[in-house]
């Protein structure tokens, strides 16, 4: 705001905030232009309009609205270079960067960012005792606290995340590449680095993807590394001398600070990870291991940045760099790519063994389709796995895979953490106990390291499901399920994880969902806005204009939120009103986010009467643990003796005469199918509200202030569509209130939901659950105990009806999910629609999502 009112036009801000554009309403009709993906004389046509002519606008063409929009602030500027290699190019190289220092001061000013920015490192217990210590963000763990040490008495510590990863910018044709760089802070918190439309990590550069004309691959492939670590070298200089002599920058709070900037996260792919550690394909980039070795169990010695140096000060003492063939193949026999000049060699504090982190998306995610995910089709075969997808009921809102996965194409990071959530409880019954053990070895490693928080207790677990991996690996070798050896490279990164962990906190901060949303809004959005000509000069003035806009948004933003004048004709006592600086930010950058509704927060509101036109009873209540939201109108109303025929429930009458006389006695409910009350029991009528649609909605497992996004419940009678009708899963407690999910299912029941409904003149929702027996994994088949999970059978009658009982809605406790057991080959005469119907034993899949997997995981 400061520089607003005091850069070249500040005055005339003083008489016209809006200036250089004549009004507010002027401005709005510009930004949407400005914004738009319309060219120029798409503009120029609109503006030509008779209905837009009356307009009182400042501009009248696309060239006269562009020429004011240069007026506005600016943020970090672009530049270009052009870069000369030694050797020659098919086309001219030109560089386009931002000043890094600039960019750094854009995200430390930011006023959205204010309260969520911290700078200095901490340690944190789990207990007063300080037995077992806690990891969350990066100033949290032992290298900033290290790195602090290091640091003048009075210094800041400022840590740089970068980000690279090529990605195609071309439509249908053209095979155009961006390899943009992204930058970010480690002190900006995690929650908000992780929503990309937040935009907490801004485009650095734009490196280019070079051509060499040479006839041999790998000696252009080695040029164009070269030259990725030069272009590198060249940008990020600013922050080098910062880290070596410190640079004064302001907080977000206007406070001066001398801030030193070390290079301590770098999030990219496998190949891109080895390029910046100047490793060749068969050597670890983030440990001193060989592809021999990646398979094996033992935790490496780190890459260092004195170990790489060394290595390349050994490889130019005996080959000549400029003997490009000879360089590159004494450079393959010491493990490196021929990079002779990496640009962290001189950046202090910087070190590849710390900034190359293990990245979800890709040694997660990517490595579980690529070798777990085959591996399982390979054993249980491609017609037998794709038939058992295309049988699961999948939740509301959940991907489903009716044509199976064997012959998927173009599979996503979403679709890779799609198959995950079921392959388990897919192959187990069918594939050999220890093969199963393996997979789950890799899913329980992989959830466990998604957390967002972590503790000694919890690392034990991480570090035990790595450890059960290798013990059953041979299994999947003797399965046919793999080749001879385990030479993964990801594999052996899994190594790396806890080290990790203790030193720079959760891998969740090092995610590249982020980083790929932000190639949509940075790179490709902007690149198609163009006319497919000089890509990166039209993304950097693209970008540079939309920079400008949101800028003035928000200048003008706050400044009218202060004026103590407003002439809007609002209510003098909202002035002291503070806004939804999130909510703001999106609307600003004109970004989609989807709004987590917080039913809890509703159903507190309701209980308190705030809201007085609420309907009675609310229709959104909540316990402790668990918020309940029915809409407003019932899908069906209908008497008890028709909700008997319609769902088929023959006992309906009595469970809830049975309900009702637990309810007024105070007796906790349970579902044995046993009947307490007579049958002359008074009802208070015999008409029932019907709805087949619940939303449940959990809090964070982590976070209790948190809440995760509501799960839709089907609870829908045999229809055309669901000839067996479509109901869903739920624990259930005996009473509203429970200590889940702190002890697991210990004293809890899983349940189907087959009927919802509130019987009129009374307020209590109700439902009709059917039980399930659960059975503990351990000391049960083979099956179930290589794979962790527990069995549900059907509870059922002597004469062969289910138990069913009538339950309060409210003693729903969490959503879950089942999965037929299929065994060794499942029923060809089964269908997604009966598939549950018809089966009386299921697995409980705990891997369904991870608030589940942590509740039945970390406290079972």
């Amino acid at each position: 705001m400061d520089n607003f009112f005091s850069d070249e036009h500040g005055k005339l801000h003083e008489d016209n905030l809006f200036y250089p554009f004549a009004s507010q309403q002027d401005w709005q009709v510009a930004s949407w232009l400005l914004r738009s993906r319309l060219s120029m004389a798409a503009i120029d046509s609109f503006l030509s309009l008779d209905l837009i002519k009356e307009l009182p606008l400042s501009f009248r063409t696309a060239r006269e609205l562009r020429l004011r929009a240069e007026l506005l602030p600016s943020g970090p500027r672009w530049h270009s270079q052009a870069i000369r290699p030694q050797h020659p190019t098919k086309r001219s190289i030109m560089l386009f960067y931002r000043d890094p220092i600039e960019c750094v001061q854009s995200l430390l000013s930011h006023p959205f960012f204010e309260s969520h920015i911290e700078f200095i490192p901490r340690k944190v217990w789990s207990t007063a005792a300080q037995l077992s210590h806690v990891y969350n963000e990066w100033l949290m763990g032992e290298h900033a606290w290290n790195l602090q040490k290091e640091l003048p008495e009075g210094g800041t510590l400022l840590g740089i995340v970068l980000s690279s990863d090529k990605t195609n910018i071309s439509v249908m044709s053209g095979n155009c590449m961006a390899h943009p760089l992204l930058l970010s802070l480690a002190n900006i918190a995690t929650d908000i680095c992780s929503k990309g439309s937040l935009h907490g990590h801004l485009l650095l550069a734009l490196l280019p993807v070079p051509s060499f004309i040479h006839k041999k691959s790998h000696i252009c492939s080695l040029l164009s590394d070269w030259l990725f670590h030069r272009c590198l070298d060249l940008i990020l200089t600013p922050l080098k001398i910062a880290a070596t002599i410190g640079v004064m920058m302001n907080d977000p709070h206007g406070n001066l600070r001398y801030c030193y900037m070390p290079l301590v996260g770098y999030i990219a792919d496998t190949p891109e990870q080895s390029l910046l550690a100047c490793t060749s394909p068969r050597t670890s980039s983030m440990s001193t291991a060989t592809y021999k070795e990646f398979g094996d169990d033992k935790r490496h010695d780190p890459r260092t940045t004195e170990h790489t140096l060394n290595a390349i000060s050994a490889l130019c003492s005996r080959a000549d760099p400029d003997d490009l063939p000879g360089f590159l193949k004494v450079a393959k026999s010491f493990g490196l790519n021929g990079v002779h000049e990496p640009f962290w060699r001189d950046w202090p504090l910087s070190d590849p063994a710390q900034f190359l982190k293990v990245e979800l998306l890709h040694h997660f995610f990517r490595m579980s389709w690529d070798h777990d995910i085959q591996w399982c089709i390979t054993v249980v075969g491609d017609d037998e796995i794709d038939f058992r997808f295309n049988l699961l009921q999948m939740p509301v809102s959940y991907r489903s895979f009716a044509d199976g996965i064997s012959k998927l194409k173009q599979v996503t990071g979403r679709d890779h953490h799609s198959i995950q959530r079921y392959i388990l409880c897919i192959v187990a019954g069918v594939a050999p106990p220890h093969f199963i053990a393996a997979i789950r070895a890799l899913l329980d490693f992989h959830y466990l390291a998604q957390m967002p928080v972590f503790d000694e207790q919890a690392l034990a677990k991480l570090n035990a499901a790595l450890a059960a991996f290798h013990a059953d690996k041979h299994a999947i070798l003797a399965a046919g399920g793999h080749s001879e050896h385990f030479r993964i490279p990801k594999l052996k990164l899994m190594q790396h994880v806890a080290p990790s962990i203790h030193t720079s906190g959760a891998p969740m901060q090092w995610s590249a969902d982020v980083t790929k949303h932000a190639h949509v809004t940075e790179v490709k959005n902007p690149a198609r806005a163009g006319n497919n000509q000089n890509y990166y000069a039209q993304i950097a003035c693209h970008l540079d204009r939309s920079d400008k806009c949101f800028r003035f948004d928000l200048a003008t933003n706050i400044a009218s939120s202060h004026d103590p004048h407003p002439d809007n004709g609002g209510d003098p006592t909202d002035e002291d009103h503070e806004p939804d600086d999130e909510k703001s930010h999106n609307l600003l950058y004109h970004s989609p986010i989807r709004k987590i509704v917080d039913y809890f927060k509703i159903a507190d509101a309701l209980a308190n009467g705030i809201s007085h036109n609420a309907p009675h009873p609310a229709h959104t209540f909540a316990s402790s643990t668990t918020a309940i939201h029915l809409a407003t109108k019932p899908h069906r109303r209908m008497t008890v003796d028709e909700a008997v025929t319609l769902f088929d429930l023959p006992d309906l009458l009595s469970a809830i005469r049975d309900c009702f006389d637990r309810c007024a006695n105070g007796i906790d409910h349970d579902i044995s199918g046993r009947r307490r009350a007579s049958s002359n029991y008074s009802l208070p009528s015999n008409k029932i509200q019907i709805w087949m649609k619940v939303r449940v909605q959990v809090r964070n497992y982590h976070n209790s202030e948190m809440v995760e996004p509501a799960q839709t419940m089907n609870v829908a009678p045999p229809s055309q569509e669901h000839p067996r009708g479509l109901y869903d899963c739920a624990v259930f407690s005996p009473g509203a209130e429970s200590d889940w999910p702190s002890q697991g299912l210990n004293g809890h029941m899983i349940a189907q939901l087959r009927l919802v409904f509130r019987m009129l003149g009374t307020d209590q929702f109700l439902t009709y659950v059917q039980r399930f027996h659960v059975i503990p994994p351990a000391g049960h088949t083979t099956d179930a105990t290589s794979s962790g999970l527990h069995v549900l059978k059907r509870a059922m009658r002597s004469n062969g009806e289910q138990i069913g009982d009538v339950h309060p809605l409210s003693h729903i406790h969490s959503p879950v999910h089942l999965i037929p057991r299929f065994g060794k080959t499942a029923n060809p005469r089964l269908t997604t629609h009966t598939s549950h119907e018809f089966s009386t034993e299921f697995w409980l899949n705990r891997y369904w999502n991870k608030h589940i997997y942590y509740c039945l995981s970390l406290r079972a």
